[in-house]
């Protein structure tokens, strides 16, 4: 099918320090046309031009993977079916990074998380992995509200020592990530969790609950806080009986 559409050029990258750490993004994606562009862009505006995006495609309908390319990401071609599977295959292809840092397609990392994280990363070689306070975009001011009291439950959660903190931007030191097998590949929720669980064991886990990072609203806009949280609640109750999630409810 010959695609008719003008295709966005790739942007200029900006430059910021370089750490002693490489790292590498994985951005999983199935049918995320309008938005992908968004993120890669924002990738694009802060990150330094050695920093690969790799967009682990899960064979999208749309023009996603076109889009991705035509801004200077590499995409592949997942081979499972589940988000574990797509951060799994793009994390295989990143090689012999420090860090692989695992973004949704949906949400806007920060030059401050970056920074930070390549920091945190590069000065203490007992940390394993690094998220962020997450917040969807344009919600109003009480769901804003739920959701700061949201993020800073994942922080006591990571304080306690039982970290569960979401895929949606997180980084993980590489090797260590190898060494646990990466995520889940037959749960279809629940797998940020169960990783951070097990990574945790190796080292250091660290929630950074000032560095807020945008995402998407739309998961909160077609379900609601009370559908998300029952969501939510379904699928931790799953991981903590040891039972796989055969279907996600909200929108990736």
């Amino acid at each position: 099918m010959e695609c008719k559409r003008q295709m966005p050029s790739p942007p200029r990258r900006n430059s910021v320090a370089k750490r002693d750490v490489s790292v590498a993004v994985v951005i999983p994606t199935y049918n995320e046309e309008t938005i992908i562009g968004r993120t890669i862009r924002n990738l694009h505006s802060f990150l330094p031009p050695e920093v690969p995006i790799i967009v682990a495609d899960g064979h999208s309908k749309d023009f996603t993977r076109l889009i991705a390319e035509k801004l200077g990401a590499k995409v592949i071609l997942e081979k499972g079916r589940t988000v574990g599977s797509g951060r799994n295959e793009g994390a295989a292809a990143a090689g012999g990074v420090d860090i692989v840092w695992f973004v949704d397609a949906d949400t806007f990392p920060t030059q401050e998380f970056y920074e930070k994280m390549t920091h945190l990363f590069s000065s203490d070689k007992r940390i394993v992995g690094v998220g962020c306070h997450i917040m969807p975009e344009d919600i109003g001011l009480l769901r804003k509200i739920f959701f700061y009291g949201l993020n800073m439950i994942v922080f006591f959660t990571v304080k306690l020592g039982r970290p569960n903190i979401a895929g949606s931007c997180v980084a993980y030191r590489k090797a260590a990530f190898d060494e646990i097998g990466g995520f889940d590949t037959e749960t279809h929720s629940a797998e940020d969790m169960d990783l951070t669980q097990r990574i945790s064991k190796l080292g250091r886990v660290l929630f950074l609950y000032h560095a807020i990072v945008p995402t998407s609203d739309r998961r909160v806009h077609k379900l609601g806080v009370a559908g998300l949280m029952q969501d939510w609640t379904r699928a931790t109750i799953m991981y903590l009986r040891g039972q796989k999630t055969t279907a996600y409810y909200a929108p990736r």
